[in-house]
């Protein structure tokens, strides 16, 4: 309990006493402590979240795509993606970004359909995870395409 020490002085001068007081704050310390102890093992803290990734079944009915309107983008290694518009043909030489700068390809590829095709959501992305790609990287992509509202995407099996 809290206890209040009582000494009594004598002044020599002057005809009275002085008194002081002396207050024991440790049970509001230890009670201090306890509550802050209290509100952090009843907290919740942010709980990891689960990507979502809703994949068709597997069926061999093909779907229509046009070209104009398909980006592929190939995980490679050191954190680098390859990537090419439309049909890649064989000679030509493939275009580098790094996840920096994916989002502006993307957007860019986006307003090209958009311009083509009259509407930015039928912008399609083939994903090809390669085998030196991290599971990092593809969360990474999974990210972009959710950020840009990417609702036609592809995953496939590794071309490299």
């Amino acid at each position: 309990m809290a206890q209040i020490e009582e000494s009594n002085r004598r002044k020599s001068k002057k005809n009275y006493y002085s008194k002081t007081l002396r207050v024991d704050l440790t049970p509001m310390v230890d009670l201090g402590f306890l509550l802050i102890t209290f509100f952090m093992f009843t907290t919740v803290l942010s709980q990891p979240t689960i990507a979502k990734l809703y994949l068709p079944k597997d069926i061999n009915v093909k779907t229509p795509i046009k070209k104009s309107a398909v980006l592929t983008l190939m995980l490679t290694r050191n954190d680098s993606i390859a990537w090419y518009e439309g049909n890649k043909i064989k000679n030509e030489p493939l275009a580098y970004c790094n996840y920096n700068n994916l989002r502006s390809v993307i957007q860019q590829k986006q307003a090209k359909v958009a311009k083509v095709l009259g509407n930015r959501s039928e912008t399609v992305i083939i994903i090809y995870p390669g085998k030196e790609s991290t599971y990092e990287n593809f969360i990474n992509i999974m990210d972009e395409i959710s950020i840009n509202d990417i609702t036609h995407y592809f995953v496939m099996n590794s071309k490299q």
